[in-house]
């Protein structure tokens, strides 16, 4: 079932602050306008119980949903239905222990998952489902679907060890090198004595566009330009209008000062997807959570917002809100220039429905501010 929704703006006039510091919050981010939404059907056999991660086909716009609740990968068509499902609970080949992460559609025959409990990949025919292979990773790789250039794959990875950042795999051959650097804060964390923040905010977005990677952490407001080596070249200081954002003291109060756990769930913001845009520059998000309950284990909901990176990463456009209170933490990616959003909620005959809401992403009204410590944006 698909409704369109009517088509609304979120104009936000603002200002020009200096970047790196908090700004006021009638600084104009990103316009959303709501395009479409997708209903996905359920039933005792296919229920979305814990979705890990939602990401879209690049060939034919299908969505993958990651569901750590079932052990499977589930693809649906853009109307809504069930296309195919990855995989099953379990420990042999083709099977998920802790259930899968983030789809990796490696081309149009082949997409990989790995599993959440350990590194260890699991390879599958893309268009019949089939267990092609099981591959060993170096490391575990982050959230955003990797990157694919030729017949090379890079991904985010968090290697303790080696205090890597980044692999590149080819698939052709199984080789793998783990390059670059984890950021100071991390290193730093992993140094001492208890590497909670490390270890909490371990999640890494990446994203490539002319020659060059972007790469963020869940725990940082920067984000690192990288080289093919693996080299950090350039940072960017994502500057925070209406957010959180991440306290410079962040991992001295969780590793020092050892902070509750709902203050380390709820008192930061974190990056969450980074993608490029079509036209150039790249476009993320970042939670706000809210931990509904803390017992037995934390139930989380989450405020989503919407930044844009300029194509020279100069500048930023941030902290647009998606215009919905989600009853549960919401799953997102994009393609092109659109925002795809996994809201899970209840009915009013308090069954749980999954949709997926798809918004434009426009930087027409956009106050750009300066990515630069110390400048104005103008």
């Amino acid at each position: 079932m698909r409704i369109a929704l009517v088509a609304a703006m979120i104009l936000i006039p603002g200002c020009s602050p200096e970047s790196g510091e908090p700004v006021t919050a009638d600084t104009a981010g990103p316009t959303l306008t709501p395009v479409d939404s997708i209903l996905l059907p359920e039933a005792d056999t296919l229920y979305i119980g814990n979705p890990y991660a939602l990401v879209v086909d690049p060939f034919d716009g299908s969505f993958y949903i990651s569901d750590i609740f079932s052990g499977r990968l589930l693809r649906f068509r853009r109307d809504g239905s069930l296309m195919l499902v990855y995989g099953r609970p379990g420990e042999g080949p083709g099977e998920f222990r802790g259930g899968p992460g983030a789809p990796m559609v490696l081309d149009d025959s082949t997409v990989a998952a790995q599993t959440t409990r350990s590194r260890r990949v699991n390879i599958f025919d893309r268009n019949t489902a089939e267990t092609i292979r099981v591959v060993n990773f170096p490391a575990l790789a982050g959230i955003t679907p990797p990157v694919v250039i030729g017949q090379e794959v890079w991904m985010t990875d968090f290697e303790i060890r080696r205090e890597t950042s980044l692999t590149r795999w080819h698939p052709s051959t199984d080789e793998f090198r783990s390059m670059g650097r984890l950021p100071e804060e991390y290193v730093a964390s992993l140094s001492s004595d208890n590497w909670s923040y490390a270890s909490l905010f371990r999640i890494g977005s990446l994203a490539y566009a002319d020659g060059r990677f972007v790469q963020g952490w869940s725990g940082l407001d920067e984000m690192f330009v990288l080289n093919l080596r693996g080299e950090v070249v350039d940072t960017a200081n994502i500057p925070v209008a209406r957010r959180k954002g991440v306290p410079a003291d962040l991992r001295e109060r969780i590793d020092i000062e050892n902070i509750p756990f709902r203050e380390q769930l709820e008192g930061s913001s974190r990056l969450r997807q980074l993608f490029p845009r079509p036209t150039g520059g790249f476009v993320f998000t970042h939670h706000d959570q809210t931990a509904l309950k803390m017992e037995p284990m934390p139930v989380l909901t989450a405020k989503t917002w919407v930044g844009i990176l300029s194509s020279d990463l100069k500048k930023a456009c941030v902290d647009a809100p998606v215009p919905r209170d989600f009853e549960i933490r919401p799953m997102e990616t994009f393609r092109g220039d659109t925002l795809f959003v996994l809201d899970r909620r209840i009915d009013d005959s308090e069954k749980l429905q999954t949709w997926i809401l798809m918004f434009l992403v426009s930087d027409e009204q956009c106050a750009w501010l300066s990515t630069e410590p110390g400048r104005h944006a103008h």
